[in-house]
């Protein structure tokens, strides 16, 4: 008697910055890097874990995935940048890698949603969507261990959409919305700030579109105008965390630096860009389309999302403050949205348990 197979619902959102997955309990995020692997030579790593040491072997092509790649690759590549992806290639090596991590056993059957930046073409996507489903064998290595992981995984439902339309769907949900409205989703992630518009729950190109003005944007101009400050040299990276947490004091070279005007100054500007953005973009759509909501994601929403939301409100786009939405969680939001998508098509095939570990 043959066993049945486990039908697994995943959503993954292969944004500009990170990877992030979606599978029942467990949610992963990488960072949306490769790297050429550093030849004949291993260190210690204070974490051991796969995650941290990834590195996915096919045929005679070796990579370094996710957070080992950004350490220590001294080549690299980003999957997706620009509002786009960069390399399908590329993102099909990351995304097996990323598989690797949520499973132990062999010969599960995946229905995958999968996210990609707005600007990624429909010719991008499809290709994409073609390398993933089927059979895959995967072999990742851990850098740290030396251990060999093989996986053999079947991509039964591949689908490639939008990033945020993850959200969109995710929204409505959780919110308890049975029909499709007209939206406006602002991703502001690391790298680029996407928009995508749907009307009658169809995404409209010509109405979204993706801009690179986004929180690596507030980090490099800050970091320039604190360098011509200081005289130090300050890497736009290392603000990030700073301005994640809502700092507004900073030392450096041992010296305190209060950089809230200069904050405050640079998160307007941008904003204003965006919302000028979403203004132009709203322009094209049908006479008849009626903007019910208005959502807010991605990692930049902690630092603009109150400028936006103001920006909203004074130019009359949202005339209840209950239009303006940002979910629960606007980091994973996206990977969220393509599970519960993914979900359905589970559901067709019978599999009540699809996301059971």
């Amino acid at each position: 008697m043959s066993l049945r197979p486990t039908y697994r619902a995943m959503g993954i959102d292969l944004g500009t910055s990170t990877i992030k997955l979606s599978c029942a309990h467990l949610l992963k995020k990488i960072p949306s890097i490769v790297g050429m692997p550093l030849e004949g030579w291993r260190g210690f790593s204070g974490d051991a874990s796969l995650e941290k040491n990834l590195v996915i072997h096919e045929k005679d092509k070796s990579l370094y995935v996710g957070e080992l790649a950004r350490l220590q690759s001294e080549v690299k590549r980003e999957i997706a940048s620009e509002g786009k992806v960069k390399s399908i290639e590329d993102a099909i090596l990351a995304i097996k890698a990323i598989l690797a991590l949520t499973s132990n056993k062999n010969y599960d059957q995946i229905i995958m949603a999968t996210g990609v930046p707005v600007a990624s073409s429909k010719k991008e996507m499809v290709k994409l969507a073609k390398g993933l489903k089927g059979n895959l064998e995967i072999n990742v290595e851990n850098e740290a261990t030396g251990e060999i992981i093989e996986r053999k995984l079947t991509i039964r439902h591949c689908i490639v959409m939008p990033e945020p339309f993850g959200t969109y769907y995710y929204t409505l949900k959780s919110i308890g919305e049975s029909r499709a409205v007209d939206a406006i989703v602002i991703d502001i992630g690391h790298g680029s700030t996407d928009i995508l518009t749907l009307y009658e729950g169809r995404v409209m190109r010509q109405a979204s579109g993706s801009l690179e003005e986004a929180t690596d944007t507030l980090t490099h101009r800050i970091a320039q105008e604190l360098q011509n400050q200081t005289g130090k040299i300050i890497r736009p990276f290392d603000l990030m965390s700073a301005l994640s947490q809502g700092m507004d004091m900073l030392t450096i070279g041992g010296e305190k630096w209060d950089i809230l005007g200069m904050k405050e100054y640079h998160i307007d500007i941008i904003a204003d860009v965006i919302l000028d953005e979403v203004n132009r973009l709203i322009g094209t759509l049908p006479p008849d389309a009626i903007i019910e909501r208005i959502i807010l994601c991605g990692g930049g929403v902690h630092i603009f999302g109150d400028r936006i939301k103001e920006g909203f409100e004074q130019a009359g786009l949202a005339e209840h403050p209950e239009m303006l939405i940002i979910p629960e969680d606007p980091v994973m939001s996206n990977s969220r949205g393509f599970e519960l998508f993914a979900r359905k098509f589970v559901s067709d095939l019978g599999d009540d348990n699809g996301n059971e570990f």
